[in-house]
């Protein structure tokens, strides 16, 4: 089946920039395409979100919401908004005043983990006028207010919006720092900016707000979690997470200066000889190969052998359990002489 446009419709036409199709089509909700078509077609025209509401049979919350967009976009201005530098500021005074506050954030504990949750215990409430009006005095601002929604893959919320915009107006975070904070949880898979404000406020209980602190916090964190990951490899985790508690090994291990096969080779030597997954008993592993000085696989594996070599206090293990007792060491024996596979 084709489609053609009807040619009589070409008798009245009006211009829609280029840039609103390559620029935010994919980015703006179908609402504030249709608020900017009807503002394209009446040129020059001031329009208020009651108009507009009539002309597109929406409640005037919704249009003044689709309009947020193109105003942070910087391709609608508000009119309504005073011009002298001075009042916009007395109208949003603790959002504006407050910058340099210092962050309220509490602390709690959860019982069953013992894991820290810090969270931020209150912020000022900001409204949807104060939001366009900030973005509209602070270009870096209406970038991220832009780009948030590029991250995301959808146009922000208005309490999305109202979170971004304290984190910088209030908080005191610079938005490219904010910019990279959304991008490392959007990275992760977590899009929800309730996990970004609590990131949020873990890294402003911890001083860090400038683009330096966030960058290298995020390099640590990244690092972090790939080491996670390779030991849930290791161990053969592939149905569940880590615990608070085996997570606090991780980074001992990695910050003894051992080769990550050393890693991974005490892990599967803990595995095969407990039966189970023991940090703790890797733990020991990696914590004698430090103190000995041990640091390639060859010395590793002939600690081991020499480990199970040992001799045993004398008993009459057979005698008790029909004679399994000798097949069972032999077969342990034969585990350690395999080689390593990463």
């Amino acid at each position: 089946m084709a489609y053609l446009i009807d040619s009589g419709i070409w008798s009245s036409v009006f211009a829609v920039p280029s840039a609103i199709v390559d620029q935010h089509i994919k980015m703006c909700s179908p609402l504030s395409l249709k608020v900017l078509l009807v503002m394209l077609r009446h040129p020059g025209k001031a329009v208020d979100a009651e108009w507009l509401s009539g002309q597109l049979n929406m409640t005037p919350a919704d249009i003044s919401d689709a309009l947020g967009y193109w105003i942070g976009a910087g391709i609608v201005s508000n009119t309504t908004f005073p011009t002298q530098p001075s009042e916009p500021q007395e109208q949003i005074p603790a959002v504006k005043k407050s910058s340099a506050a210092e962050p309220v954030v509490t602390e709690t504990k959860n019982e069953a983990t013992g894991q820290r949750i810090i969270t931020i215990a209150s912020r000022p409430k900001i409204t949807r006028e104060d939001v366009i009006q900030i973005a509209q005095g602070d270009h870096s601002i209406a970038q991220l207010l832009r780009e948030a929604q590029s991250i995301l893959g959808a146009p922000l919320t208005p309490v999305e919006s109202e979170i971004l915009v304290a984190l910088c107006s209030y908080y005191g975070m610079r938005s490219d720092a904010v910019m990279m904070l959304l991008q490392y949880c959007v990275s992760i898979g977590h899009k929800s900016m309730s996990y970004v404000e609590k990131t949020a406020a873990n890294w402003l209980d911890r001083g860090i707000i400038t683009h330096e602190q966030v960058e290298r916090e995020i390099l640590r964190l990244t690092a972090e979690n790939e080491n996670e990951k390779k030991i849930l490899k290791a161990f053969g985790l592939y149905n569940r997470g880590l615990t608070p508690k085996e997570k606090e090994y991780i980074p001992r291990w990695f910050s003894l200066g051992l080769d990550e096969v050393l890693i991974f080779l005490a892990c599967e030597r803990a595995v095969e000889n407990t039966g189970k997954v023991s940090f703790a008993y890797a733990d020991k592993i990696l914590t004698s190969w430090k103190a000995k000085g041990i640091t390639t696989v060859k010395a590793a594996t002939e600690d081991l052998n020499s480990f199970s070599k040992q001799p045993e206090p004398k008993q009459n293990k057979s005698a008790q359990t029909g004679g399994d007792s000798s097949l069972d060491m032999d077969k342990i024996r034969q585990l350690l002489h395999q080689p390593f596979h990463e």
